[in-house]
């Protein structure tokens, strides 16, 4: 969806209006005052109070409550997606969003990129979805959405957030897509493709690492996982690098396109989900894609190792010992804590860059969702500076995370009789044990953060205002982290 941010109501007779309001005796009171009199006689009409999820619908108004002020982003985002389902059908080509005056400016700003996401759908495999699309598209293609920002604030002022917002929904979109797409369309080699495509159209240089070529950087992990997968593992290596950058950072994402645990097999029950085992590599690609369009100041590198992890009959086994890039000698306990192992291979390749800061993005493990549920990521790092700079991001964004610790006595819990470590350390602490085997790759000398984003890359069903199915988490929070640490482009 096309974004606009304007101090004046469009006089679009077809346009969806929705306004989002605090509760209140009035809670038309804080609407924008070209618009305030309309929406109190809709309010009143529909006997609406402002209360938080309340939505009604009364003539050309779709009035959303946002509780008591001020509301934060997450609500906000979540008023703006019952604001969308709610909204009489079919949809208009045109919508008019108005703020009431106690929204923030952080808030208005974070919920932008969701305004142009409010009409993602993915509807590949539903028959019906293709001539519905196409009409769409005869009718005039995108939707434009005319947000009215809160009063106080001008229009002016979010000219350079909007197309930002666009170029970040634009991207994360691609994640989405790639991440919802079932693991017999996906494998390896569809995501290589799939990240070339992406490499074309937004300008970034790409470079695919074929199985002979991972042979020879002896990336022991990424091919122990592969091994028994009868579709071959691949490499990617996508970089953004402006003539004058300020610094480089590298992003590694962990990339396994279905995982059924390999001989440790995982439980049949949603073992579908694991077709989003692959996000964090579709994070890092959207991120590359948007640092393009934006054309940031920063030497922005993306690795991701990419593989299935199946039960074939070459598959590694439990009390394997694999050696990964660099040297270390792990003991595979268990197969299904597969991710730490491509991703120790990606970590220690990421050194030829010389990044001046390293984050990973993994959905890593079940246990982050046990200890944070459903409302922000994992992150693990040694780096006090990075870990307040990633949380401020998040919170800026609405991307949330939530750091644990990484203190050296959890170490012991990797310790091997038989190799320099194991890639599990039971049950307690699993999520830092991972964080914990990740910093050994981590190169001497380098910034890094591990981002654990499996309660958060994607739901089964609608979380806090995400949708359904991948959400392209950490996209945003890490555009923002890259502005506020190298800097934004120059108007």
């Amino acid at each position: 969806m096309r974004l606009r941010v304007s101090d004046a109501v469009p006089r679009a007779a077809t346009a969806r209006r929705i306004a989002f309001l605090h509760e209140g005796r009035d809670p038309a009171s804080g609407a924008p005052a070209a618009v305030r009199a309309k929406v109190r006689g809709a309010a009143r009409a529909g006997g609406f109070s402002g209360k938080d999820r309340e939505v009604v619908v009364e003539g050309d108004w779709t009035l959303c409550g946002l509780g008591k002020a001020p509301a934060p982003a997450s609500r906000l985002r979540s008023a703006l997606r019952r604001a969308v389902r709610g909204a009489p059908k079919p949809p208009r080509r045109s919508v008019i969003l108005c703020f009431d005056g106690a929204v923030s400016e952080e808030a208005f700003r974070s919920v932008l990129p969701h305004v142009a996401l409010c009409d993602y759908a993915f509807e590949r495999y539903k028959s019906k979805a293709g001539k519905a699309k196409e009409a769409a598209s005869a009718a005039g293609g995108a939707a434009t959405a005319t947000l009215i920002p809160p009063a106080g604030l001008k229009a002016t002022a979010f000219a350079a957030a909007a197309r930002e917002a666009q170029a970040i929904a634009s991207a994360v979109a691609w994640a989405r897509d790639v991440g919802n797409t079932p693991g017999n369309d996906l494998g390896p080699t569809d995501l290589a493709r799939e990240a070339k495509a992406l490499a074309a159209d937004r300008g970034f240089r790409l470079r695919v690492l074929d199985k002979r070529e991972i042979e020879k950087e002896r990336m022991g992990g990424l091919l122990g996982v592969n091994a028994g997968s009868a579709r071959p593992p691949v490499f990617l290596v996508g970089e953004h690098a402006p003539s004058k950058a300020k610094g480089t950072a590298v992003l590694v994402g962990k990339g396994i396109t279905f995982d059924s645990g390999g001989i440790s097999l995982k439980p049949a029950a949603s073992m579908g989900e694991m077709k989003y085992d692959m996000m964090g590599a579709a994070t890092v690609f959207a991120c590359l894609a948007a640092a393009r369009a934006l054309e940031l100041p920063v030497h922005v590198v993306a690795l991701a190792p990419v593989t299935e992890n199946m039960p074939g009959g070459a598959a590694t086994r439990p009390g394997d010992i694999l050696r990964m890039r660099g040297g270390k000698t792990v003991e595979v306990d268990n197969t299904d804590a597969e991710g730490r192992l491509v991703l120790g291979d990606a970590l220690s390749y990421a050194e030829r860059f010389h990044p001046d800061v390293l984050l990973d993005f993994a959905t890593l493990t079940g246990a982050v969702v046990v200890a944070l549920g459903s409302e922000c990521g994992g992150l693990m790092t040694t780096d006090d500076g990075l870990g307040r700079e990633l949380v401020a991001a998040g919170e800026a964004t609405g991307e949330r995370l939530w750091r644990l610790p990484l203190w050296d006595e959890y170490r012991e819990n990797l310790k091997s009789d038989w190799a320099d470590m194991k890639n599990t350390g039971g049950r307690a602490a699993g999520t830092i044990n991972g964080g914990v085997f990740l910093k050994e790759f981590v190169p001497e000398g380098v910034s890094w953060a591990h981002l654990d984003v499996a309660g958060v890359a994607h739901f089964e069903k609608e979380q806090s205002g995400w949708p359904t199915g991948a959400t392209g988490f950490g996209v945003a929070l890490t555009i923002e982290f890259l502005k506020r640490r190298f800097g934004a482009r120059k108007a």
